[in-house]
Protein backbone atom coordinates (compact mmCIF):
# COMPACT_ATOMS: atom_id res chain seq x y z
CA UNK A 1 0.00 0.00 0.00
CA UNK A 2 1.51 3.32 -0.66
CA UNK A 3 -0.31 6.54 0.64
CA UNK A 4 0.29 9.35 -2.21
CA UNK A 5 0.45 13.42 -1.12
CA UNK A 6 -2.46 13.98 -2.48
CA UNK A 7 -4.31 11.59 -0.18
CA UNK A 8 -5.21 8.73 -2.31
CA UNK A 9 -4.23 5.30 -1.28
CA UNK A 10 -2.61 2.53 -3.86
CA UNK A 11 -2.70 -1.35 -3.58
CA UNK A 12 -1.06 -3.13 -5.86
CA UNK A 13 2.71 -5.47 -6.02
CA UNK A 14 5.52 -3.50 -6.32
CA UNK A 15 7.88 -4.75 -9.18
CA UNK A 16 10.39 -2.08 -9.41
CA UNK A 17 12.02 0.78 -8.10
CA UNK A 18 15.41 3.51 -8.72
CA UNK A 19 17.35 5.19 -6.38
CA UNK A 20 14.88 8.17 -6.07
CA UNK A 21 11.85 5.93 -4.89
CA UNK A 22 10.60 5.74 -8.50
CA UNK A 23 8.18 2.55 -8.18
CA UNK A 24 6.57 0.81 -11.03
CA UNK A 25 3.61 -1.08 -9.17
CA UNK A 26 1.45 -3.96 -11.20
CA UNK A 27 -2.41 -4.85 -10.59
CA UNK A 28 -3.37 -1.52 -8.88
CA UNK A 29 -6.34 -0.32 -7.14
CA UNK A 30 -7.14 2.92 -5.60
CA UNK A 31 -8.68 2.12 -2.72
CA UNK A 32 -11.51 4.65 -1.28
CA UNK A 33 -12.34 5.35 2.22
CA UNK A 34 -15.26 6.64 3.43
CA UNK A 35 -15.92 7.44 7.00
CA UNK A 36 -19.63 7.46 7.97
CA UNK A 37 -22.10 7.40 11.56
CA UNK A 38 -24.57 4.37 11.32
CA UNK A 39 -28.09 4.62 12.29
CA UNK A 40 -26.84 3.63 15.85
CA UNK A 41 -24.46 6.46 15.49
CA UNK A 42 -21.80 4.24 15.72
CA UNK A 43 -18.84 5.00 13.37
CA UNK A 44 -18.98 2.73 10.24
CA UNK A 45 -16.07 2.85 7.55
CA UNK A 46 -16.49 1.65 4.20
CA UNK A 47 -13.91 1.25 1.12
CA UNK A 48 -14.09 0.77 -2.55
CA UNK A 49 -11.60 -0.02 -5.02
CA UNK A 50 -10.91 1.51 -8.00
CA UNK A 51 -8.89 -0.37 -10.64
CA UNK A 52 -5.99 1.38 -12.37
CA UNK A 53 -3.44 -1.24 -13.90
CA UNK A 54 0.34 -1.07 -14.23
CA UNK A 55 1.28 2.47 -12.73
CA UNK A 56 4.27 4.24 -11.85
CA UNK A 57 4.91 6.36 -8.84
CA UNK A 58 6.78 9.17 -8.65
CA UNK A 59 9.19 9.01 -5.48
CA UNK A 60 8.26 12.52 -4.42
CA UNK A 61 4.97 11.73 -4.28
CA UNK A 62 4.84 9.03 -1.52
CA UNK A 63 4.24 9.61 1.67
CA UNK A 64 3.84 6.40 3.17
CA UNK A 65 4.53 2.87 1.65
CA UNK A 66 3.86 -0.84 3.81
CA UNK A 67 2.91 -4.25 2.98
CA UNK A 68 -0.62 -5.31 3.21
CA UNK A 69 -1.46 -8.99 4.81
CA UNK A 70 -3.20 -10.89 2.28
CA UNK A 71 -5.21 -12.59 4.39
CA UNK A 72 -6.97 -9.77 6.03
CA UNK A 73 -7.46 -7.67 2.90
CA UNK A 74 -8.72 -10.73 0.41
CA UNK A 75 -11.41 -10.24 -1.58
CA UNK A 76 -12.63 -14.33 -1.35
CA UNK A 77 -16.03 -15.11 -0.24
CA UNK A 78 -14.75 -17.52 2.40
CA UNK A 79 -12.44 -14.40 4.07
CA UNK A 80 -15.80 -12.41 3.83
CA UNK A 81 -17.82 -15.34 5.15
CA UNK A 82 -15.13 -15.47 8.39
CA UNK A 83 -14.98 -11.66 8.57
CA UNK A 84 -18.93 -11.13 8.95
CA UNK A 85 -18.61 -14.50 11.93
CA UNK A 86 -15.92 -12.30 13.50
CA UNK A 87 -18.05 -9.27 13.22
CA UNK A 88 -20.99 -11.27 14.71
CA UNK A 89 -18.49 -12.17 17.39
CA UNK A 90 -16.93 -8.52 18.27
CA UNK A 91 -13.97 -9.57 17.62
CA UNK A 92 -13.31 -6.28 16.33
CA UNK A 93 -10.97 -7.07 13.34
CA UNK A 94 -13.25 -6.08 10.97
CA UNK A 95 -12.90 -2.48 10.55
CA UNK A 96 -13.93 -1.75 7.13
CA UNK A 97 -16.52 -3.13 4.81
CA UNK A 98 -16.19 -3.66 1.68
CA UNK A 99 -18.76 -2.43 -0.82
CA UNK A 100 -18.88 -1.65 -4.50
CA UNK A 101 -17.96 1.78 -6.40
CA UNK A 102 -21.84 2.56 -7.28
CA UNK A 103 -22.71 1.85 -3.32
CA UNK A 104 -19.85 3.85 -2.12
CA UNK A 105 -20.91 6.82 -4.30
CA UNK A 106 -24.82 6.48 -3.05
CA UNK A 107 -23.40 6.38 0.69
CA UNK A 108 -21.11 9.24 0.36
CA UNK A 109 -23.67 11.69 -1.44
CA UNK A 110 -26.27 10.47 1.55
CA UNK A 111 -23.24 11.63 3.87
CA UNK A 112 -22.97 14.74 1.96
CA UNK A 113 -26.53 15.69 2.42
CA UNK A 114 -26.83 14.77 6.17
CA UNK A 115 -23.13 17.15 6.32
CA UNK A 116 -25.38 19.99 4.29
CA UNK A 117 -28.38 19.17 6.99
CA UNK A 118 -26.23 19.79 10.26
CA UNK A 119 -27.19 16.22 11.15
CA UNK A 120 -23.59 14.40 11.08
CA UNK A 121 -20.39 15.69 11.91
CA UNK A 122 -17.11 13.57 11.85
CA UNK A 123 -14.01 15.22 12.56
CA UNK A 124 -11.36 13.26 9.98
CA UNK A 125 -7.60 13.49 10.29
CA UNK A 126 -6.09 15.94 7.50
CA UNK A 127 -2.69 15.39 7.58
CA UNK A 128 -0.81 18.68 5.62
CA UNK A 129 2.32 16.96 4.78
CA UNK A 130 4.10 20.24 3.86
CA UNK A 131 3.30 21.72 7.09
CA UNK A 132 3.48 19.31 9.38
CA UNK A 133 7.63 18.77 8.22
CA UNK A 134 8.10 22.42 8.95
CA UNK A 135 10.17 22.68 12.11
Amino acid sequence: MVVLRDGRHLIGYLRSFDQFSNMVMEDVCERRILQTKGADGKLCAYYADVRLGLYMVRGDSMVLLGEVDEEVDSDEEEGAADADADAKKGDGNNLMKKVTLEEFERLSEAKKEREEAGEEKIEELCWEFDMDLVV
